[in-house]
């Protein structure tokens, strides 16, 4: 075969341009937003510029907001059963490989930046800041950890525990605020710390009649749950008579405080109304698919069912809908106690759902279309975990910004 003689190169494409190519700002911009911390942390090294780039308050906003399409859960360790510990280990992974291979890689990396005679417990973790009390004898205060980033803050907003005080964490998105929530169950006073201020404020106190989980004999919800600038708590009315040795209350007996984090005010919101027959057990409150949700158990003519009811315009109650019932058989759950159920993620396509069930230190996938259940395997037969819950990585400062 002939093969005609090679035309020469332009003298343009002959020899190499000395010409630098700039690349504008904004899609410089662009690009490193949807990098992962770790990449970010490392080219924060290549210039002042991108230094200055990723180290601004617009561009850890902008890839906040889109690490949110990553989900990931994460899972910190202690170093006892307990949920206080004094050796923290954190591991956390993107949901989407956990649904298609139901296994987990553990890493033997310790928290570091604790002294060894601190306490800790986990508060909760939002936009990739995870919130910690610590304590030493009387004395406690708060700690604030960036996992991805590795950053720790100094002991901040110390204060004196009252017996069966809750503490809750979230974020006022109308302030770009970072803020811890402080309960004190005999007086219903309610303090706010804001990270960046590193002071409590006292706000408006909490309804009478609402009483704290800790006032009940049996489990219930005690967790504030964060939602779209919200901390939600489920509490039992106290105007409406019930048993207090029952296991068992009815929807009326129930009733939802939500605190706006950006007005400091509460309002009350009524769960899904049902008949008074149906009494239920092992309540609580989640975030799934961007709706706040009622979760509980309930038994009829000897067939247990988990059910999950989401509000589908938050705040307005008539919004309520049922979202999933799950047979007790169809998740393997044969014990004749009821068992604490934590809803964690539901997949987009409505076919995979995971739970955890806390008691059991247990991760578990349902296929809701193929009622199949999956045990979550882990690496490690350690199960010491005090922390398990959603997760993104972010590049927010442990000073809030």
């Amino acid at each position: 075969m002939n093969i005609p003689p090679a035309k020469p190169l332009p003298k343009s494409l002959a020899q190499p341009s000395s010409r630098q190519v700039i690349l504008p700002d904004d899609l410089i911009f662009e690009v490193l937003s949807f990098l992962t911390v770790n990449h970010l942390m490392r080219f924060r090294c290549v210039c002042k510029s991108w230094n200055s780039l990723i180290s601004s308050p617009s561009f850890i906003k902008i890839h906040r907001n889109k690490s949110e399409r990553n989900k990931q859960i994460i899972r910190i360790e202690g170093d006892t059963s307990r949920i206080v510990s004094k050796r923290l280990i954190v591991n956390y992974w993107p949901v989407r490989g956990l649904v298609e291979k139901p296994l987990i890689t553990l890493v033997d990396e310790p928290y570091c930046g604790l002294k060894e005679e601190d306490s800790i417990i986990v508060v909760g973790c939002c936009n990739g800041l995870v919130c910690l009390l610590g304590y030493y004898k009387l004395e406690y205060w708060l700690y604030f950890y960036n996992p991805a980033t590795r950053k720790v803050s100094d002991k901040l907003g110390s204060f004196t525990w009252t017996y069966g005080s809750n503490i809750a964490f979230g974020f006022d998105n109308s302030t770009d605020t970072y803020k811890v929530v402080h309960i004190n169950k005999m007086s219903r006073d309610v303090k706010v710390f804001s990270l960046g201020d590193d002071i409590w404020r006292s706000i408006q106190s909490f309804p009478e009649f609402c009483l704290t989980p800790s006032d009940l004999q049996h489990y219930i919800d005690g967790v504030g749950v964060y939602f779209s600038s919200t901390l939600n708590w489920l509490v039992i009315r106290n105007d409406i008579t019930y048993d207090k040795d029952s296991n068992y209350l009815n929807f009326k007996n129930y009733m939802i405080i939500s605190l706006n984090l950006g007005t400091e005010k509460y309002t009350q919101l009524l769960p899904p109304q049902g008949s008074d027959e149906v009494l239920l057990n092992e309540t609580s409150l989640c975030v799934l698919m961007d709706c706040l949700c009622f979760c509980y158990h309930y038994s009829y003519n000897g067939t247990a069912n988990f059910y999950i009811w989401k509000m589908k315009n938050f705040g307005v109650e008539k919004s309520w809908s049922r979202f999933l019932k799950i047979s007790h058989h169809n998740l393997q759950i044969f014990k004749t106690s009821y068992i604490s159920l934590l809803p964690l993620f539901y997949s987009e396509n409505g076919d995979a759902l995971i739970l955890e069930i806390p008691v059991l230190r247990q991760l578990i996938l349902y296929n809701w279309r193929t009622n199949k259940v999956e045990r979550v395997i882990t690496s490690t037969k350690r199960k010491r975990w005090v922390f398990l819950n959603n997760y993104i990585e972010s590049l927010v400062s442990t000073n809030g910004k």
